[in-house]
């Protein structure tokens, strides 16, 4: 056991007496007093991949029910999520333009040597998003970027910090007795200020905390083995294979009622100078592991063991767009295309494919999770001739919720009981994603000659909005890609759902499902949360510290699916088996769906700065006021839906989706090497370029 005094309390502590004005509390008992996270609150449990397990003091189930269950699923993590929110009590007000000063994280041991890993130990990782409440005199905030996963950090807490009058605040009696004391934990957090102490400078140590990051990415890694083990067995469907030219109408027949049955019809529109480039259109599927249960979320499991291989199959259909011109010996170069939330594989990757067609690439997508509607979906296919053909859709929506309707994107938004958020969704469709490459490394032979027609040396990723999140996850995981393009992503999903216009009904239904409910406004909420980079907020709105809690801890049970622990693995700390991957992002200005501060949390997180591209829509409104205000889908022309036909926009909208999809087609057919400027259309009709490198990241609506 390690004492402390090996560096000498006088060197470290405050040297205010212990009657001194303001002190920071102390006990890791008890979370709301912290400094929390902290080790203190663990288990060790061998079965784990960090060799520990959480340890929570669970809430009185009989009145706060929904908050007792999260925590007995977030006791079944081995550690802390690595967006974790820190929180350090005081027994009086303090002045918070101190905080960022005197309160950070600090870098300590990882617990394996996986990978490079994101910080180095003793970095200082400074503060975020800090929010003072009042009610209890406690400091919230979460730290700057990602954290690293397993890896130990530290909470320092020093005398920078001052009260309102401008005094140093001091260290309780009970952390003074801890760093001399007897406990393991006590033994631990002594142990670890050896390193603390070349951050402190001229400060004094007053608090401190020690926890251990979960290890977020090991289940899919562990499922990553699992696709190796399962065979793909891929069919293209009898009469699922279409010349593109030779179609004159596409009719999709979504099935959106189970009780009593209902069928809703969609017509694509085909425009031939849009579909020019693309030769064949196949439709298939192929058998893909399946881990979801009949509530569509994934049990869990300690994160040391291999997971066992699922008792079945799920059975995922997709949609392969081939170039008209001639296929080359080893097969067309290939873009895995994920579609957006509420889209399908028949939407987003079919407006893209055109380009990437005319650029030499197929393209292949499937349905997420939860989207394309009902099983019974069907899709007609009627040629110039007048013949019709029609085929199963393969609708991966479920009537989740049990009231007889199957939405665009049911079954892939986990609300109630638990509110897992899209952590399955996104685990078993990046799942069914590195199955579809085992699909095209087996050989997929399309047109029936004998020889794959997909290039298995030569894969790469492209994806929209909520395909660049799932697509970030995929891509940090699956070797076989080359190269990725990202557009419009975001992260945290639940930062995303909380700010954005789009999805803050989600959230509505989260808290007011909640038992006991949370909503403070009405049928909606009010968090009074602050966005990254501003200065302290003091809350004052009651009830939105109940708020900021529970969305919280739904980001932590979530992180094992979120675009935001896998950003870093990108480039800055590949995990085992992988190398760095080059990656273009591509976001809009004043995005109303995918709000701008989350494109920026996701670009920060995986540093990818350098390869990203801002569309911006505010100087190509202020040109052309009848573009669609939202810029969202401007990758995928801006499509809207208007009954039942999806209509395309003018002329000025279609250059800017054709350009940006352009600078994608470039990068990937440079292999990632290099980023094509994509001002050309817009450009020659807008007269300025509207596509430009940031210099800054936006942390801001823009809207």
């Amino acid at each position: 056991m390690t004492r402390f005094p090996v560096l000498g309390l006088a060197t470290v502590l405050a040297a205010q007496s212990l009657a001194a004005g303001t002190t920071v509390l102390f006990d890791p008992a008890t979370p709301s007093t912290g400094p929390f996270p902290t080790d203190y609150l663990t288990t060790p449990d061998p079965m784990q991949h960090t060799g520990k397990r959480l340890n929570l003091p669970l809430p009185p189930c009989a009145t706060a029910y929904t908050s007792c269950q999260e925590t007995g699923l977030l006791e079944q993590l081995d550690g802390f999520s690595v967006r974790a929110r820190l929180n350090v009590s005081f027994s009086g007000p303090i002045n918070t333009a101190t905080a960022a000063a005197g309160i950070y994280f600090v870098a300590l041991n990882n617990l394996t040597a996986e990978e490079p890993g994101i910080h180095q130990v003793g970095q200082v990782i400074t503060i975020d998003q800090a929010v003072w409440d009042p009610t209890t005199n406690t400091l919230y905030a979460k730290p700057y970027s990602a954290l690293d996963q397993h890896r130990q950090y530290a909470i320092v807490v020093t005398d920078a910090v001052q009260d309102t009058a401008g005094n140093a605040v001091a260290a309780a009696p009970a952390f003074q007795a801890c760093l001399v004391g007897m406990t393991a934990y006590c033994g631990a957090l002594a142990g670890s200020l050896s390193t603390i102490a070349p951050t402190l400078g001229t400060q004094h140590l007053v608090a401190a905390a020690v926890f251990t990051t979960m290890s977020a990415t090991i289940w899919l890694e562990h499922a990553r083995q699992v696709v190796n083990a399962v065979a793909p067995q891929a069919t293209v469907l009898p009469n699922g294979v279409f010349p593109v030219p030779n179609l004159a109408e596409i009719t999709l027949n979504e099935q959106t009622g189970t009780n009593p049955l209902a069928f809703s019809s969609l017509s694509l529109p085909l425009n031939n100078t849009l579909l020019a480039g693309l030769g064949t259109l196949a439709i298939g599927y192929y058998l893909s592991p399946n881990f979801l249960g009949a509530d569509a979320s994934i049990a869990p499991v300690p994160s040391g063991p291999d997971l066992n291989i699922p008792a079945d199959n799920n059975i995922v259909y997709f949609n392969a767009l081939l170039p008209s011109t001639p296929k080359p010996a080893a097969g067309y170069p290939v873009v895995i295309f994920g579609h957006g939330f509420g889209d399908s594989r028949w939407g987003g990757p079919t407006a893209v494919a055109p380009t990437l067609a005319r650029a030499g690439f197929a393209v292949i997508a499937i349905d997420a999770v939860g989207h394309g509607f009902g099983n019974l979906s069907t899709v007609t296919m009627v040629d110039n001739q007048g013949n019709s053909t029609t085929l199963t859709a393969g609708g991966r929506g479920v009537d989740l919720n049990g009231d007889g309707t199957i939405d665009s994107e049911e079954g892939c938004v986990l609300i109630t009981p638990i509110s897992y958020g899209m952590r399955d969704c996104f685990r078993q469709t990046v799942v069914d994603l590195m199955q579809l490459v085992r699909v095209i490394q087996q050989g997929l032979d399309v047109d029936g000659d004998g020889t794959a027609d997909l290039d298995a040396g030569h894969i790469y990723y492209g994806g929209q909005s909520l395909g660049s999140m799932y697509g970030t996850i995929f891509t940090a995981l699956e070797p076989a890609v080359r190269a990725a393009a990202l557009n419009v992503g975001g992260a945290s999903t639940v930062d995303i759902a909380r700010w954005s216009p789009s999805y803050t009904s989600f959230i509505d239904d989260v808290l007011g499902l909640r038992s006991p409910p949370l909503l403070n406004a009405g049928t909606t909420f009010n968090q009074d949360y602050v966005l990254p980079g501003q200065p302290v907020l003091t809350v004052t709105v009651n009830g939105a510290m109940a708020i900021q809690d529970v969305l919280e801890n739904i980001e932590w049970l979530g992180i094992e699916g979120d675009e935001i622990a896998f950003a870093p693995h990108l480039q800055v700390s590949p995990l085992p088996g992988m190398v760095a991957r080059p990656v273009l992002v591509q976001f809009a200005r004043a995005d109303m769906t995918v709000i701008n501060p989350a494109n920026s949390a996701l670009i920060r997180a995986g540093n990818l700065m350098g390869s990203t591209w801002e569309y911006r829509h505010d100087i190509a409104l202020g040109l052309d006021p009848s573009l669609p205000q939202n810029p969202h889908p401007f990758l995928v022309l801006f499509v809207s839906l208007g009954g039942s036909t999806i209509q395309l926009p003018g002329l000025d909208a279609l250059a800017i989706s054709l350009d940006a999809q352009g600078q994608i087609a470039g990068f990937l057919g440079a292999d990632g090497g290099s980023i094509p400027n994509p001002n050309n259309l817009s450009a020659l009709l807008f007269g300025t370029n509207l596509f430009q490198m940031p210099t800054v990241l936006p942390w801001d609506f823009g809207f």
